[in-house]
């Protein structure tokens, strides 16, 4: 050994010793994210309900003329409340759904009987794809 090296000392683990771990790792994060990418996740469930075009604030009783005044409902919008669909014809029965989506559809039908298809996305919100209210209008021209 020469005088001059005796000072320094080398790496405990040499670099080459490490390079195959290094490797491995790499591979195995690798190999865990392409299977996550994989991964089937399952469709959310489609739902179709039938109710009154309201917000999350009033909910069924506006208190100014009558459940499902459209200028309240357009109003607490506009305030920062969501679109929520109230089904059911009890007042204590009715439950409330929130909507995401659409929020052009639910504006127009706003305080109006609609038909609402889209997807649970918990157990009282939905993600709309779908209003429609004609079917409303055909049954009341039937009458």
């Amino acid at each position: 050994m020469k005088v001059e090296d005796a000072g320094r000392r080398g790496p405990t683990t040499p670099l080459l010793k490490m390079v195959p771990v290094l490797i491995l790792s790499a591979m195995t994060i690798l190999s865990v994210a392409i299977a996550a990418g994989f991964a089937i996740i399952p469709p959310r469930p489609t739902v179709t309900l039938t109710g009154i075009v309201s917000d999350s604030v009033c909910g069924g009783d506006h208190g100014i003329r009558a459940p499902g005044d459209p200028e309240c409902t357009r109003a607490c919008v506009a305030l920062g409340a969501q679109y929520a669909l109230m089904v059911g014809k009890i007042r204590v029965g009715k439950k409330m759904y929130l909507l995401h989506g659409h929020e052009a559809d639910l504006d127009r039908f706003a305080g109006k009987e609609v038909r609402v298809m889209g997807r649970a996305l918990g157990p009282y919100t939905i993600i709309v794809d779908e209003v429609d209210h004609s079917y409303t209008e055909a049954a009341g021209g039937m009458n």
